[in-house]
């Protein structure tokens, strides 16, 4: 090609560069990963170019919604952006495509040095081989030249061996980075263009910044909670274990994460009319007009159940926002990130509720400064540093009850002693029961423990059902449901709670006595 026609194709391309609106390389700046999504902050400069109107060009991602796309303009000047359309393009990996490029020509290198290497180590071998027909005068001479040929010659081919063990490396590596090159030049994703049409502008350059929404990525937290008894706090520690697809590495963007998905309901629901109305009771009609009656009942009845439909609810909540600072996140893999580390005070006891089972719960009651919003997660619970298994947990507030596990040596149990029934008298048309229930209290350990029994209270659904409770000792709490006793048990020991219970109603009446005969 002439110089002449080397000077024409420079000025075609670069006339063809001007009149093509110039696709700026944006920065990410900050991240806000959702349980299922994030919210993308960029920063870029773009370009004008004006024929008729000015336009730039900018690229998101192929998981990013168009659709969610906000663009800023600096707050000073006049400049506008009258018109913004996106469209889907076909684009390469163009850097993966590189840095691949790169890897296989180090590699190819690293081949020619290695086989090199071997073609000097045969040339060696072949050297010492060949003195094996030299001459010597004495032979001490002949015993050192032995040494020489055997010690040289076992070196060579020990190298010779590490060499080809290298070499079979390289082509491995060599085989599997010409295959991903192949795959990543033959691939093509689906990627966003975003043309923008911009007013009042007479610069060459303007600073632009936009967040969009992003799939393909998203956070779960994971908690370890341990119980510290004799501390009497509760080790509380939260990781974010967080990951993104977006094909590009977040180098020190300022990552944050949020605890709940953003509500994407902007407009409340409507409210219905409340009817207050006296119900339509059904008429009787004429035999021959069964057939009208029942379609009139029938639309009666759906009438009453539209309105007796509660509106649906839809909950808009705010979320919380934890702030983890510059951080780098490498896209397609897993890491965790160390949120908080925290020590809750908290007061220890035994639970049992002895009417289902005779087993103690170790219960920690939790109270912070602060009230806290932990969402739910996974946790591993774990007691005097023994993993318990993993299960849900969440937390909100600023105080909170806790369970951890049961201990082999604290036993509650309860034995009927008495179950009297059907006294009937003379002067009296009544029925009464009786039921007596001794709950023993056992503690087995080494170590003195304060211990929460909870029994459930019979409830009368009928006033003429009377009845009438004798305990010793009495409970220290006590409401519609359960009695409550909070007892000291020294270690080795037991205690003893006596429980009655009266009941008198009328002799005709049919009780059904619940759950606990």
């Amino acid at each position: 090609m002439k110089v002449r026609d080397y000077y024409i194709h420079y000025k075609l391309i670069i006339v063809l560069i001007l009149l093509v609106p110039v696709c700026s390389i944006a920065a990410v700046k900050e991240v806000t990963l959702f349980p299922d999504s994030a919210k993308i902050s960029e920063i870029t400069k773009i370009h004008p170019q004006c024929s008729d109107k000015c336009r730039a060009v900018i690229t998101l991602p192929p998981q990013a919604d168009p659709a969610s796309l906000v663009v800023s303009l600096p707050p000073a000047g006049h400049v506008k952006i009258e018109d913004l359309q996106a469209k889907p393009i076909q684009v390469q990996d163009e850097a993966r495509i590189a840095e691949l490029r790169k890897q296989i020509t180090a590699a190819e290198g690293e081949k020619k040095e290695t086989q090199a290497k071997l073609e000097a180590l045969d040339a060696q071998l072949l050297f010492w081989q060949a003195q094996t027909k030299a001459k010597t005068k004495t032979v001490a001479d002949s015993y050192k030249l032995a040494d020489a040929i055997g010690r040289n010659v076992h070196k060579a081919h020990q190298e010779k061996f590490a060499a080809e063990t290298q070499l079979e490396k390289i082509d491995k590596n060599l085989k599997k980075l010409q295959e991903e090159l192949d795959q990543a030049a033959g691939r093509k994703d689906t990627a966003w263009e975003i043309t923008l049409t911009i007013s009042g502008s007479n610069q060459n350059e303007i600073p632009l910044s936009y967040t969009y929404s992003l799939a393909g990525c998203g956070w779960l937290p994971l908690y370890r909670v341990e119980a510290l008894p004799s501390d009497k706090i509760v080790s509380f520690s939260w990781e974010a274990d967080v990951w993104q697809s977006s094909g590009e590495d977040w180098k020190q963007v300022q990552l944050n994460l949020a605890t709940l998905q953003p509500a994407t309901n902007v407009n409340p629901p409507e409210m219905p009319d409340w009817i207050i109305r006296p119900r339509k009771l059904a008429r009787k009609m004429p035999t021959a007009n069964i057939g009208a009656m029942d379609l009139m009942q029938k639309k009666e009845s759906a009438e009453d159940e539209s309105l007796a439909e509660a509106p649906a609810e839809t909950r808009n909540t705010t979320y919380s926002i934890w702030s983890l600072g510059k951080k780098n996140v490498a896209a397609g893999s897993h890491q965790r990130l160390k949120i908080k580390d925290e020590s809750w005070p908290a007061e220890f006891l035994f639970m049992a509720r002895p009417a289902i089972n005779p087993q103690a719960f170790v219960r920690a009651q939790v109270k912070l400064d602060k009230p806290a919003e932990i969402p739910s997660g996974q946790a591993i619970f774990v007691i005097d540093g023994a993993v318990l298994g993993k299960r849900e947990f969440s937390f909100a507030g600023s105080e909170g009850t806790l369970f951890f596990g049961t201990s082999p040596l604290i036993t509650v149990t309860s034995s009927t002693i008495a179950d009297k029934s059907d006294e009937k008298t003379i002067f009296q048309d009544k029925q009464t029961r009786s039921w007596q229930w001794q709950i023993e209290a056992k503690n087995s350990g080494a170590a003195d423990i304060k211990l929460r029994i909870e029994e459930p209270v019979p409830q009368a659904r009928d006033k003429r059902i009377k009845l009438d409770f004798k305990q010793n000792p009495e409970p220290a709490e006590k409401d519609h449901a359960k009695f409550v006793w909070l007892l000291d048990v020294p270690a080795g020991q037991k205690k003893i709670i006596q429980n009655n219970i009266e009941l008198e109603a009328p002799n005709d009446m049919n009780i059904d006595f619940g759950w606990r005969q």
